[in-house]
């Protein structure tokens, strides 16, 4: 029976990481990191703990000597990264390292999962592959950059079995109104229902995002974990660019709605990457991953989820 060990498990994706680990291995051992004082997931062992703090991971990690480590906790956002750009960055290299070099000092036998994201590539006018340069454009993605090459370091100089996602923007139901879907449909939604009058309030909605189920990225980070290569990145996207501005057509179409779209200085970020698109080649040829859910049948799961 395996062991795994998920960093931010009460997060968005943690959370259906676990039902998916459930799904593949049902006798599976699951421990759970976070911060907060409780979860609400049942039948894990759970730890809330401050990946800051070394000593208390290298305690957990002794008393559990976990198989897998799917490392998920981090500040995910790129515009507080821009607003506090020193915490951003400190806490997410801190807190990989801290479990990197405890797995290193104690030397278990485990692999480890580091997330990246598509933030790492920067700017480039086609779907971009894992050997494209990567030109990291604000403190967020130079922590992810960081954190690749530490992950790659870790495992050339100390024989660590580490594998490497860089991951695109995901999407589904219960994810949080701070990013740009939900509180697109939240505002949709209300409009539905009479709450609001008929006019939503956005940012830029010209850039182009490559979106994809959460549940199809926790398919792809188990995949990576059980199976992918040690020190190689994958990409884990759908391969489709898509308009935000699209994104809210296609939501209204699904509620019956024509809002008015109406943008708001203070939504739009300076520093946005116009567009961002991966290539999915890698995952589905190396590891035979294959995307489940459509982007219309999410985002009418999300309306649903909203509705409630």
């Amino acid at each position: 029976m395996k062991k795994y060990l998920v960093t931010g498990v009460c997060g968005f994706v943690g959370k259906y990481f676990v039902d998916c680990l459930r799904s593949h291995e049902p006798q599976a051992c699951i421990v759970g990191l976070d911060i907060v004082e409780t979860t609400q997931i049942p039948n894990i062992e759970y730890y809330q703990l401050n990946l800051m703090n070394k000593d208390d991971v290298q305690r957990v990690l002794l008393e559990e000597r976990p198989d897998y480590i799917i490392h998920l906790a981090a500040i995910s956002s790129v515009a507080q990264s821009w607003l506090d750009p020193a915490g951003c960055f400190i806490n997410n290299l801190t807190s990989f390292l801290n479990i990197a070099d405890s797995i290193r000092d104690l030397k278990l036998p485990c692999r480890i999962l580091s997330v990246g994201s598509s933030e790492e590539y920067g700017i480039y006018d086609e779907a971009v592959r894992e050997d494209f340069i990567l030109h990291p454009k604000s403190p967020y993605s130079v922590a992810r950059v960081s954190q690749e090459y530490l992950s790659k370091l870790y495992v050339d100089r100390y024989g660590l079995d580490i594998v490497m996602t860089r991951s695109f923007n995901h999407i589904g139901p219960r994810q949080s109104t701070r990013f740009v879907i939900p509180s697109f449909i939240e505002q949709l939604v209300a409009i539905s229902k009479g709450k609001q009058e008929n006019k939503i309030m956005v940012g830029n909605v010209e850039v182009i995002r490559d979106f994809l189920d959460v549940r199809d990225v926790v398919e792809a980070y188990y995949l990576i974990i059980t199976q992918g290569k040690t020190r190689e990145v994958y990409n884990v996207c759908s391969g489709v660019g898509v308009k935000l501005r699209d994104i809210i057509e296609l939501a209204s179409k699904q509620l019956n709605i024509n809002p008015q779209i109406e943008v708001q200085s203070d939504r739009v970020r300076t520093n946005d990457i116009p567009m961002v698109i991966g290539n999915n080649d890698k995952i589905k040829s190396k590891l035979g991953w294959k995307q489940q859910f459509s982007l219309q049948q999410t985002l009418q799961e999300i309306i649903e989820s909203m509705g409630e």
